[in-house]
């Protein structure tokens, strides 16, 4: 006589009930730790998407405890992906030291390529850099009355926008030619945001194309 024996509690792990478990437990994720006042993931993917490759930002971030830092990281974003954004370090005295001294390695600000993981939860705000437009640039009919009625090698101030290094340069030099009819003209500065360069370094800017925000005569 065959006994009644109770049906089996168990299951196979290729279905049933085991399985769920199984592959909930190789499922489940390690929760983001967003820092006090930081942006959520999805939230910085999303404006980071909006603002899009090659766009200089200026990135504030917290501490553990939510104070934030002293001064933004201005980043030029050169790459996004699904789960960081990749962006070089704008540092423009540090770019300008550099062209000075090829064998220069450390300056005081850093610079280089750094990855930034959405999921880091550090970031506090994330904004596109418009300082070339907030600065309020100067009329194109009031910039060619001054390049005409200066001399060339006359010494001049000038304030512009430098679309490769992001960023604004204010220097002091002397104009070494222009074309008034085609709106172009070309400096030689030995002097860039402060800095005193030992060889002048030569610009050349088109007023249909490059920001200047002021050209005067040094005094």
């Amino acid at each position: 006589m065959k006994a009644d024996w109770p049906e089996p509690k168990y299951t196979s792990i290729f279905g049933g009930q085991t399985k769920r478990h199984f592959i909930n437990f190789f499922k489940s994720k390690k929760k983001v730790q967003v820092r006090p006042g930081a942006m959520q993931p999805e939230e910085l993917k999303q404006v980071v998407q909006e603002i899009g490759k090659g766009k200089k930002v200026n990135i504030r971030r917290v501490e553990y405890d939510g104070t934030p830092e002293e001064k933004p990281i201005a980043v030029l974003i050169t790459d996004i992906r699904g789960e960081y954004f990749t962006g070089n370090i704008i540092n423009l005295e540090r770019s300008i030291k550099q062209e000075l001294d090829e064998k220069l390695v450390y300056i005081k600000g850093g610079g280089g390529s750094i990855d930034f993981y959405y999921t880091d939860g550090d970031i506090a705000s994330i904004e596109e850099d418009v300082d070339e437009q907030i600065i309020q640039q100067m009329d194109t009919s009031d910039l060619l009355e001054i390049l005409e009625a200066l001399d060339l090698n006359e010494s001049v101030l000038i304030s512009y926008y430098d679309k490769e290094k992001g960023g604004v340069i204010n220097g002091a030099g002397k104009l070494i030619s222009k074309d008034v009819e085609n709106k172009q003209f070309s400096m030689e500065l030995n002097l860039i945001n402060e800095i005193e360069l030992d060889k002048p370094k030569k610009i050349s800017l088109d007023l249909d194309k490059d920001s200047v925000f002021d050209l005067e005569v040094v005094i």
